[in-house]
């Protein structure tokens, strides 16, 4: 039993799956600079329509090189705003606090 457990902890580590959940995740990679005070501007899931969210990350739009964030960490952050947006059935508009 204990060796399963091993087995799982170190998929989920290998394949950079987040133990957070989307928020969390956004949260952990996006919420050093998207806050106030922070390097860029607070950003939340409803500021944006799903799609916006989509292409916005489709066209490389964001301003800083998002490389450092691991393509798993990525898949989930991306689904966590499109899930969220603000044309959603659950929008999210507080988290990171502006």
């Amino acid at each position: 039993m204990i060796r399963f457990l091993i087995m799982i902890l170190i998929f989920y580590l290998l394949t950079g799956v987040s133990w957070a959940g989307g928020r969390g995740t956004f949260i952990q990679n996006c919420g050093t600079c998207h806050k106030t005070g922070g390097k860029a501007l607070p950003v939340n899931p409803a500021d944006k329509a799903a799609i916006v969210w989509e292409k916005y990350f489709k066209r490389h739009r964001h301003p800083v090189d998002l490389s450092s964030i691991n393509p798993g960490d990525m898949k989930i952050i991306i689904k966590y705003l499109k899930d969220h947006a603000a044309d959603s059935d659950q929008p999210e508009a507080a988290a990171i606090p502006k």
